[in-house]
């Protein structure tokens, strides 16, 4: 009996496996050397602090990443993760900007989670979803992109928790010292 069980239930993790996998191929060719395109007005905050920072669009390389309302914003967002990270690319004095831009249903809970967290880079409060009106972003784990001084898309997905994902960013940020 558990062998009949098995072999319907294997075939369906590799059919789900196989999905996914052709779905991210599709996603990474359709954003592949895309520009993401810039709403007019912008507004950047720190620590829930209205800032500018517009020369952050001017930086060789950058990594953007869009979150939404959809679950919960600061933990799609990764705060504490990503400030290693910006860190760690500070130390290896690396030419790359980190563009956070956050569409919320509340900004006042997402703001208090940032002073929690003490993450003192600037972020887009995108109040009016400009953004992903203007770009279409395409569903949440492929919202993280590597763009060019262009603002074009490199590479598709977070290197978040992700080595592999990581080293492919390290490389391309790299080889133009």
């Amino acid at each position: 009996m558990n062998k009949i069980l098995f072999v319907p239930v294997f075939l369906l993790l590799i059919s789900c496996q196989m999905f996914r996998k052709k779905n991210t191929e599709k996603i990474v060719r359709e954003w592949q050397r895309k520009e993401i395109l810039i709403p007019p007005k912008v507004e950047y905050k720190i620590l829930g602090r209205d800032t500018l920072c517009s020369d952050l669009w001017y930086k060789q390389y950058k990594i953007f990443t869009y979150v939404d309302s959809i679950g919960c914003t600061g933990c799609q967002l990764g705060l504490p993760e990503w400030k290693m990270l910006i860190d760690s690319c500070s130390q290896q004095q690396m030419d790359v900007g980190f563009i956070f831009v956050i569409h919320s249903s509340n900004f006042r809970q997402f703001s208090l989670e940032i002073q929690f967290n003490g993450f003192d880079y600037p972020l887009i409060y995108d109040y009016h979803n400009s953004f992903d009106r203007l770009n279409h972003f395409p569903s949440a784990p492929y919202r993280t992109f590597l763009l060019d001084k262009n603002n074009k898309v490199l590479l598709v997905g977070s290197p978040l928790n992700n080595q592999k994902m990581w080293e492919l960013y390290k490389n391309i940020i790299t080889q133009s010292k």
